[in-house]
């Protein structure tokens, strides 16, 4: 007992303090604490990194918003006019930058003042020089003014007669609605359209200012809450384009993508239809477990299902979610792994998104809502 009450004594030294037993008893308590530490913290932390479960974020979808510039590629008629335009300009203002800065270089190098060199005469006017420093930039500007003016005009006027296939595009923080008015169609970051088909974009938003644009397909236009801007594009080559809000609207205006998918008017007329299908009801095993999840919780309030007591209207239409290029506007791929993350914690990918945490729902719940969206398709 004396060993741990008291300090040793040194042979020849002085004798032990009266701290010697108090620092002794720390010394023992660090050490215990430390290895309670490391018991406690880091042995969790480990059986987690090996534990399957919540599983890892997954790497988001490859999203390309075509080329940097759009000018360069434009694959419509509105951007191959708008491309036009914008060459146009660029032409007049290099032949102008090129003139001044040739003249600048020959008056610095040639006419510059020698030393000793007398002041030079003075002219204090020169009415030719004056009216051609005048006339020829009013008519470089009014020439540009009548192409853009042109160009803005035919962008914004529909072909004459042309059939129109209306699309609203709704911006929400932070994603976008489509809905196809009289074909009872509505999506989530997707959207699908026939080629050669001159489309109408009725683009609002559901709360702040947003910005919607395919840059290789037709013009920028704001999405502005309470009023419906329109812009029309004639889609005229199959392919998948990439598409974004294009003005800050919050702290996840980068996750707010979407893709636009011309196809075929016989591609297009079965996707519709496929679309307007209620949502697959012969799930089995954990997809089936999953809709009676999906059905007892909260997700009802905010999701719509189309066929289900599902009727939300705040929130993405999932009837056929598990059909589309990604989830969350492309934070995260569109996988069964994909969803199970998403569904337990969506502010890993966005974070600020309005959609809560299911954290606290059990493995098996989150696993079978995963399957249950993933076989809507």
């Amino acid at each position: 007992m004396r060993f741990w009450l008291t300090s040793p004594r040194v042979k020849g030294g002085p004798p032990a303090g009266p701290h010697g037993p108090c620092l002794h008893l720390a010394g023992i308590l660090c050490v215990v604490g430390g290895l309670a530490t490391i018991i406690l913290f880091a042995f969790p932390q480990a059986v987690h990194a090996a534990s399957s479960w919540p599983p890892p974020l997954q790497t988001a979808p490859i999203w390309n918003p075509g080329p940097a510039w759009a000018p360069v590629d434009p694959k419509s008629p509105e951007m191959s006019l708008i491309s036009n335009t914008f060459w146009a300009v660029f032409i007049i203002s290099a032949v102008v930058m090129a003139f001044v800065v040739t003249f600048m270089a020959i008056n610095i190098f040639r006419f510059s003042a020698k030393p000793g060199a007398p002041d030079p005469p003075q002219v204090f006017g020169n009415r030719r020089v004056e009216l051609a420093w005048t006339l020829i930039p009013t008519a470089i500007l009014t020439l540009a003014f009548g192409v853009t003016v042109y160009a803005i005009h035919d962008i914004n006027t529909p072909p004459h007669g042309a059939a129109l296939l209306d699309v609203d595009a709704i911006g929400h923080q932070w994603w976008w609605e489509f809905q196809y008015p009289g074909k009872g169609v509505e999506t989530a970051n997707e959207v699908h359209l026939p080629v050669n088909t001159v489309v109408h974009f009725h683009v609002k938003s559901a709360d702040v200012i947003h910005s919607f644009w395919v840059p290789q397909l037709q013009r920028q236009i704001d999405a502005n809450p309470g009023q419906d801007n329109a812009v029309y594009a004639k889609m005229t080559r199959i392919g998948v384009y990439s598409g974004a809000c294009y003005e800050y609207c919050g702290a996840d205006h980068a996750w707010m993508k979407f893709r636009l998918v011309v196809d075929t008017a016989a591609g297009f007329a079965a996707w519709v239809k496929q679309q307007t299908r209620p949502a697959v009801k012969t799930q089995t095993g954990l997809a089936a477990y999953g809709r009676t999840v999906f059905l007892r919780n909260t997700c009802v309030s905010c999701h719509a299902i189309t066929g289900t007591p599902a009727g939300g209207a705040v929130a993405p239409n999932l009837t056929h979610v598990g059909s589309r290029w990604a989830i969350g506007a492309g934070a995260a791929p569109d996988t069964i792994l994909g969803l199970e993350t998403w569904i337990y914690n969506p502010n890993d990918y966005k974070d600020g998104v309005s959609m809560p945490s299911f954290s606290v729902l059990p493995e098996k719940d989150i696993k079978g809502l995963a399957a249950y969206l993933y076989s809507l398709k």
